[in-house]
């Protein structure tokens, strides 16, 4: 059986994290979700993950803090991140670019394209 690329998915909305985890399950990805950010950092070093999707806005500790934490990691520093947040302001965009992240998407997005996103990185 072929290796399924695996996915963590930080976000702390159920709904929202429960529809993308089914879609990218049925594209064949293993999905694992932590609700929160410390929650997440615990995650990406168990699961070991081969990209990360990362909402910004989340609880116990921010996705910039995440961010900045995990490509600090040995185990997930080359593990590309994708941000997903409500926060549109350059600032925001320009600070998660600035702690190594990979790309930046700002919620309403079509999820289609967060799906070809994630397709450019595993493939």
């Amino acid at each position: 059986m072929p290796y399924m690329k695996k996915i963590l998915l930080v976000e702390d909305d159920e709904t929202f994290s429960s529809i993308l985890s089914i879609g990218l399950r049925g594209k064949g990805y293993t999905v694992d979700v932590a609700p929160d950010g410390m929650e997440g950092l615990r995650k990406a070093e168990q699961f070991r993950p081969d990209l990360i999707i990362l909402d910004v806005n989340l609880p116990k500790l921010s996705g910039f803090d995440v961010a900045k934490r995990l490509k600090e990691m040995d185990a997930c520093k080359a593990t590309p991140v994708i941000m997903l947040t409500a926060l549109s302001q350059e600032a925001n965009i320009e600070r998660g670019y600035s702690l190594g992240i990979e790309d930046y998407l700002t919620k309403p997005f079509n999820v289609e394209h967060l799906f070809l996103k994630v397709r450019k990185y595993l493939a």
